[in-house]
């Protein structure tokens, strides 16, 4: 493996909420780059720029907070010289919802392309369920442009949706641009979408989970293992995505028994040895 990126979601444990702060552990911790996402565009673009330079962190990638972002944050993303603007998560609760999504997907494609930017789309374990007489994800692939719209596989809930992301990146070779470097300790098989519009919201404007859908939540997170102690061959994975047209490995922890920061920096020592 060359660069290793870090997903700035990989801090969200409740105790590292400053960015500028994050940003810094990063570049400590031997990252060569990252992936932003929401509240790090509470930095001025040109500041971000400016620290980024400093820490010696190149941007390879910006996760929006909803397509509705899209169009708002292109000129962030050129003013720091991020070449993917992905999409972290749409719902898709039928299959015409599916279609309907492809279709924006390819808008905000070529818009992203007009402003000499790429478009990518991450999955969960959703888009492994079925769509017609195929599945969610390939109705996207099939039905999005290539030209306009590729895709950033998150390889643990690829796995974890009982796919082999291996595989996977060789059937849809040139579409996968990124690769979400995560850990699943088990197949789970396709979840239902993440779908919060329906739930009341605290004063911070954050959904409020009923018991079951947190329980839920909780036993999806704790599935993201240790690095190289999960059911992804990343030797293999990576070697694999690279001959088909892979762009950047972002490394993204959304669970961590012990400390955060040194389940990171564990991470990346462990992928440095074992890949």
């Amino acid at each position: 493996m060359g660069k290793i990126y870090l997903q700035m979601y990989s801090f969200t444990d409740g105790n590292h909420n400053d960015s500028r702060e994050n940003l810094k552990i990063t570049s400590e911790m031997g990252y060569d780059g990252v992936e932003l996402f929401g509240p790090d565009f509470s930095i001025p673009a040109p500041e971000m720029k400016r620290l980024l330079g400093e820490l010696k962190l190149e941007p390879i990638s910006m996760h929006v907070p909803g397509k509705d972002s899209v169009e708002a944050l292109i000129p962030y993303a050129k003013e720091i010289g991020c070449p993917f603007l992905g999409i972290g998560m749409e719902v898709m609760r039928n299959d015409a919802e599916v279609h309907a999504w492809a279709a924006r997907m390819n808008e905000l494609g070529r818009l992203c392309a007009e402003n000499g930017l790429t478009l990518v789309y991450h999955n969960h374990t959703q888009e492994f369920a079925p769509c017609g007489d195929a599945r969610i994800i390939d109705v996207l692939m099939q039905e999005t442009d290539p030209e306009l719209v590729s895709f950033e596989l998150d390889a643990g809930w690829c796995a974890a949706a009982g796919e082999d992301p291996v595989e996977f990146v060789k059937r849809y070779s040139g579409r996968v641009k990124l690769i979400h470097v995560k850990e699943s300790s088990e197949a789970i098989g396709p979840q239902p979408p993440m779908d919060f519009s329906g739930f009341e919201k605290d004063e911070n404007g954050a959904p409020i989970l009923p018991d079951e859908a947190k329980a839920a939540m909780d036993r999806q997170k704790k599935i993201n293992c240790r690095a190289c102690e999960g059911i992804v061959d990343w030797k293999l994975m990576t070697e694999t995505a690279d001959a088909n047209g892979c762009r950047g490995h972002i490394v993204e922890r959304e669970y961590s028994e012990g400390d955060r920061v040194e389940e990171l920096r564990n991470d990346i020592r462990r992928y440095r040895e074992v890949i």
